[in-house]
């Protein structure tokens, strides 16, 4: 059996090499012209600009089994219900992240966006994928395979309760998942159900675009939806959490990935277009034809055909300065989303945190207004965070070789002039009756 020495090694081998990786899931040539039939018209758009993601053949859309693992991020349920990502939605570390990156454009980091400041934008890219599915697999995956469940546990690892982790992305409240999310539910609210979308949210989501002659939903609109969605879990539940990744960082994201990872791109939208079908399809929500009504299948989030994804190349992909810039844009309109906090126990009883207190003055929340400061802050954040969650339980040699890994992987994409977080307050957060929930 393979030391896991080795395998942590081969797997930043492997992570450097990134950048050469080469998208197979790619339909598209690199000449010539084609037309396609957008959601409203056709347009002709240059092969290899816009490359179409297929949905039929191995990619064809299977409904879960009842034992496949599906969770709280409608993108990585749909790359599994098409098997881009294994069906069974137990993914590997380096698998997840080149696989976001080959249908979404992703680049390393939480769920984040495309479109900043009107100009053209690609998909996501590796310098955030990498992070992000470090973050899973360290915080809810297997240690030892490098795996982890897009749903629930996978329940395959016996050292899983030892290490207190392997709980999948539905168990990782506050750590990944989120309160105050896009579309679905709160941890409390719900008795732990985050993997279901409530109509509700959605039915907001859609009003939004409501009278428009040419409905869209870009960052502006989405940010509208982030408004209503802290708002709505202030003032319905007690125990509401905005932690520092996990709500600062990933609730946010989430709302950046509506218009960055959903939207369709064409010569006539080169920045994407996002339209009801397109909802629809990812937040696996049906429209009853004849009545209108709006029903929700949980785990059936689809790719929508004739889906065409941001243009490829490194300089088009969606990168962590690119998201800072869209959340910095969102906060400007919209201050409230870089509070850190939560309800003390009663709704509407929301207290922030200050940033330099919680940081011992590394950074304050002016700082989070700067790209390159808010990009230093995330990944100083995740090295600061991650080994908290990971000293409760988790066993010694394991330990250091996960604590190596985080760091071989993250130092060598962000500045080593960022400035570090020595003296991390974690003890703030504790104030919140939310912060221990999970």
């Amino acid at each position: 059996m393979r030391s896991l020495s080795l395998l942590l090694l081969l797997a930043v081998e492997f992570a450097s090499a990134f950048p050469h990786f080469v998208p197979k899931a790619l339909t598209t040539t690199t000449t010539g012209l084609r037309t396609r039939q957008d959601d409203d018209a056709e347009s002709e758009v240059a092969a290899g600009i816009y490359p179409k993601i297929s949905t039929s053949g191995a990619h064809a859309w299977q409904a879960p089994g009842p034992n496949d693992k599906r969770g709280p991020c409608p993108a990585l349920n749909s790359l599994a219900n098409h098997g881009y990502l294994p069906r069974n939605g137990v993914v590997g570390m380096l698998q997840a992240a080149t696989v976001t990156n080959e249908v979404f454009g992703r680049v390393s980091l939480p769920r984040l966006h495309w479109c900043v400041n009107g100009k053209l934008r690609t998909g996501l890219g590796l310098d955030l994928s990498i992070p992000l599915s470090l973050y899973a697999t360290l915080l809810s995956g297997d240690v030892l395979s490098l795996s982890w469940s897009i749903g629930g546990p996978a329940g395959a690892n016996l050292l899983g309760p030892l290490l207190g982790v392997g709980k999948g992305l539905s168990g990782s409240h506050n750590k990944y998942e989120t309160d105050a999310s896009v579309t679905h539910g709160d941890f409390y609210l719900f008795n732990g159900d985050v993997d279901s979308v409530r109509l509700p949210k959605f039915k907001y989501l859609l009003s939004l675009q409501n009278g428009v002659a040419d409905p869209n939903w870009t960052l502006d609109v989405l940010n509208k939806q982030r408004n209503y969605t802290l708002q709505d879990s202030i003032s319905n539940n007690p125990y509401f959490f905005f932690g520092p990744f996990s709500g600062l960082l990933v609730s946010n994201a989430g709302h950046c990935f509506v218009p960055g990872m959903m939207a369709n791109f064409s010569a006539q939208y080169p920045q994407g277009k996002v339209t009801k079908k397109i909802l629809l399809s990812f937040f696996a929500v049906y429209e009853d034809p004849v009545t209108g009504v709006l029903t929700h299948k949980k785990g059936h989030e689809r790719i929508p055909d004739n889906w065409y994804r941001r243009p490829t190349g490194l300089l088009n992909e969606y990168n962590a300065f690119e998201f800072s810039v869209d959340l910095i844009k969102m906060a400007k309109a919209n201050p409230a989303i870089l509070k850190i906090g939560g309800n003390t126990g009663k709704v509407n009883s929301f207290a922030g945190v200050d940033l330099g207190d919680l940081t011992g003055g590394a950074y304050n929340v002016g700082d989070l207004l700067n790209p390159e400061k808010l990009v230093c802050f995330i990944f100083r954040l995740m090295l600061t965070i991650v080994p908290d969650f990971l000293q409760g339980g988790i066993l010694g040699g394991i330990l250091n070789s996960a604590l190596n890994l985080l760091t071989s992987t993250l130092l060598p994409l962000f500045d080593p002039k960022c400035p570090g977080i020595q003296n991390w307050n974690g003890n703030l957060l504790k104030q919140f009756p939310g912060a221990g929930l999970n």
